[in-house]
């Protein structure tokens, strides 16, 4: 049984038993998740958890009700080390001391440990195979062919060996796994098709995992919960496709117009966090052929991605992103923007436990950025800002400007006027957490430039940094008050 064949078998029950509005949200929960709209879960949650205190004889219920708001932060918004510790109390309380994985709390259509193997993906899949592999052992007795949480499970097992270079175990697990699903005379999902399509890619199967998708696109899809549950699959099909299509593309296997004509809207991955790093390798090989256009909107993109997986300790996706991102600014010659890029995927790479494969993707990456020429002003230092008010709206390139600014500051390095215009330009490119570094070193050396001070202020209120708004503050204060101290 598929999750939403479960999930409509249960809320016709609870309907049959009165609970009206709760059937509702357990029918509404999962599609939510899908969506990506952690902002309703949390909102809902509270009145579902006490109506579910109703309902005798279901135990699981608030598992179930407190498993979706994770999920959608695991699964649709990418979250790692910013998740684990909910993710593993949630565990914990569907699993009490004691109680073993036999724990009546916990659902067998939205098992808890699923988020918490999540989490480890998102953090370095290949790192944690080994905690991946222990909970899925501990867990494998006590879910059944038929279950949702069955499928979950062996996807997540078929995605542990594909982190630890194992695609072909991952084939035959997800084909063992399959079998026992229609022994127990139940459907197999059409998920299980993307854990078949990302074994097929890490072996170089590109053609096979293409097939793959035509026959969800064919046979899936059509068969499958029209609304979310349909749109979500179809999402993921085009992404996949589209990231095949391109690889295929600059190897000079497949057509660069199939591969652009594949290649969703930016904004459709914009919203959806979970596909934004299928989309980034599709534009790269684009790009690589010469079928994308490489600017320094792609730059504002990819930087605003791979910020949001930093901050959430997706550490790996972010490594991954951050290189792409480095090599497509040396490649436009952004000196600023591939420098920000490299220092994000060094700290990432410091934050995974297994990152040889990455180590020298980031080596070769330094060599691009180190190969960027620095910016020549085409006008003395005091006069840059003026000479960059003058170009033409439709020829600005905030790219170039930021290098011509900190080209300009290394000649005038307290000059308020170009730190300011720093900020605005890494505002701009959503380099604030760059920027704030040189406006930073003028503030303590001047905390009386006001000017300054309210730049950076500007820089922090932008990026949301509470912690760095007290920390100027405190700095200002201390700065009057020494002032006024006695001699």
């Amino acid at each position: 049984m598929t999750l939403w064949a479960w999930v409509g078998e249960t809320a016709e029950r609870l309907r049959s038993d009165g609970h009206l509005v709760l059937a509702d949200t357990v029918a509404g929960m999962p599609q939510l998740a899908a969506a990506g709209d952690v902002a309703r879960l949390k909102a809902e949650l509270p009145s579902a958890l006490r109506a579910a205190r109703e309902v005798t004889g279901a135990p699981w219920l608030a598992s179930y009700l407190r498993y979706w708001p994770l999920a959608a932060r695991v699964r649709h918004g990418r979250e790692g080390a910013g998740a684990l510790a909910d993710a593993e109390a949630l565990l914990r309380a569907a699993h009490p001391a004691g109680a073993g994985h036999t724990a009546e709390h916990c659902c067998a259509a939205a098992c808890a440990a699923e988020n918490v193997l999540g989490c480890y993906a998102n953090i370095d899949g290949p790192g944690h195979v080994v905690d991946r592999a222990a909970l899925l052992t501990d867990l494998r007795t006590q879910v059944q062919p038929g279950q949702p949480a069955f499928e979950s499970l062996a996807l997540a097992h078929a995605d542990m060996l594909v982190d630890d270079e194992r695609p072909d175990e991952a084939v035959r697990h997800l084909d063992e796994q399959a079998a026992r699903v229609r022994a127990a005379g139940a459907e197999v999902g059409l998920h299980y098709g993307f854990g078949y399509v990302r074994a097929l890619r890490h072996q170089d199967r590109y053609g096979d995992a293409l097939a793959v998708l035509d026959h969800l696109a064919r046979n899936g899809l059509p068969r499958w919960p029209r609304g979310v549950p349909r749109a979500d699959a179809d999402r993921r099909i085009r992404f996949e496709r589209a990231r095949l299509l391109a690889w295929l593309a600059r190897t000079g296997a497949g057509a660069a117009q199939d591969a652009v004509a594949a290649l969703p809207d930016v904004r459709e991955a914009d919203a959806h966090p979970h596909l934004r790093l299928a989309w980034t390798e599709a534009a790269e090989h684009l790009v690589e052929h010469g079928a994308v256009r490489n600017d320094w909107r792609l730059g504002v993109t990819l930087t605003t991605w791979a910020r949001h997986l930093e901050r959430v300790g997706a550490h790996r996706p972010c490594l991954e992103l951050s290189l792409s991102a480095t090599r497509l600014a040396a490649a436009r010659g952004a000196r600023w923007v591939a420098h920000g890029a490299l220092r994000r995927a060094q700290r990432a790479l410091g934050a995974i436990r297994r990152g040889d494969d990455l180590r020298e993707d980031l080596a070769e990456a330094r060599g691009y950025v180190e190969r960027i020429p620095a910016a020549e002003p085409p006008v003395p230092a005091e006069h840059l800002l003026g000479h960059l008010r003058d170009e033409e709206p439709d020829r600005v390139d905030p790219e170039r400007q930021a290098d011509l600014v900190l080209a300009a500051l290394a000649h005038l390095p307290e000059d308020t006027a170009l730190l300011n215009a720093l900020g605005q330009v890494g505002r701009t490119l959503m380099l604030t957490d760059v920027a704030v570094g040189p406006q930073w070193e003028q503030v303590r050396r001047a905390p009386g430039d006001q000017t300054a001070a309210l730049a950076l202020l500007e820089s922090l209120l932008h990026d949301d940094d509470t912690a760095g708004v007290r920390t100027l503050i405190r700095t200002l204060s201390g700065a009057v008050a020494e002032q006024r101290a006695p001699v």
